[in-house]
C-alpha cells in the first residue's frame, strides 16, 4: 500500500515536471517573456524566501559599478537582474515576516515626480521617447519604494555599508590594473573599466563612488584597530589616484565636497587635517605625472575655451528651450529632441552636433518637466539630506550612516551639475540608502 502511494506521488511529480518543461520550452520558443515570468514567479518567490534579502542587496551594491555590462540581451545588465531579485526577496520577506512599514515623508515627492512624468506623456514632443524613459524610471521607483517601506535592522545597515566599501575597493583595483595594462576610455587616455567589449563612462563611474567614499571615510571615524585604519588610508590614497586618472572634473569636485563635509561635520581635528594634507600632496604629485591628454582636461584655459566640452553651449540651448515652456516642459525623456528644436534658434559659440544630452540633471528636469518637475526634483534632494542633530552616542552606527547618506547626497548634487543622473541606478541607490537610514533613526527615536 505504501509502495502504491509512493508510486502514485512519484508519478504525479514526474507528470508535473513534464508539463512544466513543455510550457517553459514553448515560452522560450515563442519569445514570450510575459508568460515565462508568470510561469517562473512561484519559483522566484520560493527562491526569494530561501535567500536572505540583505545578501542579494549587498551583491547588487557590489556589482553596481559594472552596470554598463549587458549580460542577457533581452533583459539587460547583471545589476538589473539583481535589482529584480532583490525586489522579489524584499517583497516576499516583507509580506511573510511582516517587515513592511508605512511610507515615510521622503516617499511622497518621488511619487509625485513619477506621476507627473507619466502625465507628461500627454504633451510630450516625442511620445515614443517618453515611453522608453518611463519604462526605465518605473522599475527604479518600485525598487526605491520597497526599500523605503522595508524594516531593515542595524545589522542589515552594517552589511550594506561593508558592501559599499567592497564596491569601491573593486573599482579601485580593477580600474588600476586595466589602466596599467594600457586599457583606456575610447583611446582618450582616461581611466575606466572595460569588460566584454563594453566600457564604463569615467564620469558616471567615479561619481557613482561618492556614497561608497562616504562609507569608507566614516569607517575611518569608527573605533577600529590601527591595522584597519592603515587599509582605509591606502584605499583613500588609491581612490585619489584613480580619481585624477579618470579625468572626471565633476567627480573630483564631488569628492572634494564629500571631504569638506567630513572635515566640518564635528569640528577640526589633527587626524582630519593630516589626511586632507596628505591627499592634497598626493594629488599634486600625480598631477605632474599625468599625460598631456589628461592635463588638458584639468586646464582652466581649456575648460574656458571649450566650455566644458560643449556643456556651456548645450546649457544655453536648454535654458532657451526652458524659457519657451516654463511650467510643464516638453515631456519626460525628450531633452535630445528639444535640443534639436532649439539649437538653430540659440546663439552658441560652436556647433556641437544634434541630439545632445543635457549634462545637467537640474536643467534636464527643467526642460522636460518644467518648473514643476524641477521643484519636485529639488524637493527630493532636500528631503533626503538629514541635518538634524541626534542624541545617540557619537559612534552609533545609525548616526554614522546618517553622515554617509549626507555625503552621498551632497556628492550627487555636485555630480548633477555636470551629468544627467536621473535614470542611473547609483543616484537611486543613494536616495534608497538615505531612506533606510531615515527609517532606522525614527524607529530609534520612538524606542
Amino acid at each position: 500500500m505504501n509502495n502504491f502511494v509512493f508510486s502514485k506521488s512519484f508519478n504525479i511529480n514526474i507528470l508535473f515536471v513534464f508539463i512544466f518543461s513543455i510550457l517553459l520550452g514553448l515560452c522560450v520558443a515563442i519569445n514570450n517573456y510575459v508568460f515565462l515570468s508568470v510561469l517562473l514567479l512561484p519559483f522566484l518567490l520560493i527562491f526569494a524566501l530561501s535567500i536572505n534579502y540583505i545578501y542579494l542587496l549587498a551583491i547588487y551594491i557590489c556589482t553596481l559599478p559594472l552596470d554598463f555590462i549587458v549580460v542577457l540581451e533581452p533583459i539587460g545588465s547583471l545589476s538589473k537582474i539583481l535589482s529584480f531579485l532583490s525586489m522579489i526577496s524584499l517583497l516576499a520577506h516583507g509580506l511573510y515576516k511582516k517587515k513592511l512599514l508605512a511610507p515615510n515623508k521622503l516617499f511622497f515627492p518621488i511619487m509625485l515626480m513619477v506621476i507627473f512624468s507619466l502625465f507628461s506623456l500627454d504633451w510630450s514632443v516625442d511620445k515614443s521617447e517618453t515611453i522608453t524613459r518611463i519604462s526605465t524610471l518605473i522599475p527604479l521607483f518600485c525598487f526605491y519604494s520597497l526599500t523605503s517601506i522595508f524594516k531593515f535592522s542595524e545589522k542589515d545597515l552594517s552589511i550594506i555599508n561593508k558592501s559599499l566599501i567592497l564596491s569601491l575597493t573593486l573599482v579601485i583595483f580593477i580600474s588600476l590594473i586595466q589602466y596599467f595594462l594600457g586599457i583606456r576610455f575610447m583611446e582618450t587616455g582616461r581611466l575606466t573599466i572595460a569588460l566584454l567589449d563594453k566600457q564604463a563612462d569615467p564620469n558616471h563611474l567615479l561619481v557613482s563612488m561618492v556614497l561608497p567614499l562616504g562609507a569608507l571615510i566614516m569607517f575611518m571615524d569608527s573605533k577600529e584597530t590601527s591595522q584597519k585604519n592603515k587599509i582605509i588610508g591606502i584605499l583613500l590614497l588609491l581612490f585619489a589616484v584613480i580619481l585624477v586618472l579618470s579625468g572626471s572634473r565633476g567627480a573630483l569636485l564631488s569628492a572634494i565636497f564629500v571631504f569638506l563635509y567630513w572635515f566640518i561635520k564635528d569640528g577640526l581635528k589633527l587626524k582630519k587635517l593630516l589626511v586632507l594634507l596628505f591627499l592634497a600632496a598626493l594629488l599634486v604629485i600625480v598631477y605632474y605625472f599625468l599625460p598631456s591628454s589628461l592635463l588638458e582636461r584639468y586646464s582652466v584655459n581649456n575648460v574656458m575655451e571649450y566650455g566644458g566640452t560643449g556643456r556651456l553651449d548645450i546649457w544655453r540651448v536648454g535654458f532657451n528651450a526652458f524659457l519657451h515652456s516654463i511650467y510643464i516642459g516638453y515631456g519626460f525623456g525628450t531633452f535630445s529632441d528639444v535640443y534639436d528644436m532649439y539649437v538653430g534658434k540659440t546663439y552658441i559659440d560652436a556647433f556641437w552636433g544634434y541630439s545632445k544630452a543635457s549634462h545637467n540633471t537640474f536643467l534636464r528636469m527643467a526642460v522636460e518637466l518644467g518648473i514643476i518637475g524641477l521643484f519636485l526634483f529639488l524637493w527630493i534632494i532636500v528631503q533626503h539630506i538629514n541635518l538634524r542633530k541626534v542624541d545617540y552616542y557619537k559612534n552609533n552606527s545609525v548616526n554614522q550612516s546618517r553622515h554617509i547618506a549626507n555625503m552621498g547626497i551632497i556628492g550627487i548634487i555636485i555630480g548633477c551639475l555636470s551629468l544627467d543622473v536621473i535614470l542611473f541606478k547609483y543616484f537611486w541607490l543613494t536616495i534608497q540608502y538615505s531612506s533606510i537610514v531615515y527609517n532606522l533613526m525614527n524607529r530609534k527615536e520612538e524606542n
